[in-house]
């Protein structure tokens, strides 16, 4: 394979100023060390961009900024959240309940819960961004994710919400009625439900927006 192909390759792949992981890559007839060695020939003509460890793209300005860019959260989503075939992680804590708009908090370090992560936490950087990693209680797929990230925000509302208690349950329930979780799915996390947060799913009466 020439470096032509293989640029030919990434854009028909990923695009410009999108995240690429050279550890996705497997391509017939190329072994790990050959495709580094064409990376690092594309990054010194300037074809690709080294974001951080492991992770490239292919720079395009825009008319706007006359630069090339790639969003961090791009990289980390790609990294530890999903590829757009598979699901193994999500955002939490601060930088979640932002996006739920119980805070106006933007946090200085991010926390990710991912099946990426074997230790129970660590703090690393991407491209600047201090990203806190956290491996999950059970494994996360498409079809619980969005639960499980809920129910962790549930765990941790007193840490960050900044609203009463009255209107955070409501920002809850209606994040709870807009993705229709039901009992069954409910059921299939338990294992990942603390004492605590069940109590709270209880009390605040988040338990009943379950659909049968």
């Amino acid at each position: 394979m020439k470096v032509d192909m293989l640029k030919e390759y990434l854009e028909k792949t990923y695009g410009y100023n999108e995240p690429i992981l050279i550890s996705e890559i497997e391509l017939e007839n190329l072994t790990d060390n050959a495709l580094r060695q064409y990376f690092k020939r594309m990054v010194k003509s300037g074809d690709l961009v080294r974001f951080d460890t492991g992770a490239y793209y292919l720079p395009k300005a825009s008319r706007l900024l006359k630069k090339t860019y790639l969003d961090p959260l791009k990289v980390l989503t790609r990294k530890y959240t999903e590829n757009g075939t598979d699901t193994y992680g999500y955002f939490s804590g601060a930088y979640f309940s932002n996006r739920l708009g119980l805070t106006t908090q933007m946090p200085a370090v991010i926390e990710i819960v991912t099946d990426k992560e074997a230790t129970k936490g660590r703090t690393i950087t991407v491209g600047g961004q201090n990203v806190r990693l956290k491996h999950p209680i059970m494994q996360i797929t498409k079809e619980n994710v969005l639960l499980l990230q809920f129910l962790d925000t549930v765990s941790t509302t007193e840490k960050y919400a900044e609203l009463s208690q009255e209107k955070m349950t409501v920002l809850l329930k209606q994040y709870l009625r807009k993705n229709s979780f039901t009992q069954k799915q409910l059921a299939e996390v338990l294992p990942s439900v603390t004492a605590q947060t069940a109590k709270k799913l209880i009390e605040w009466r988040l338990i009943y927006e379950f659909t049968s």
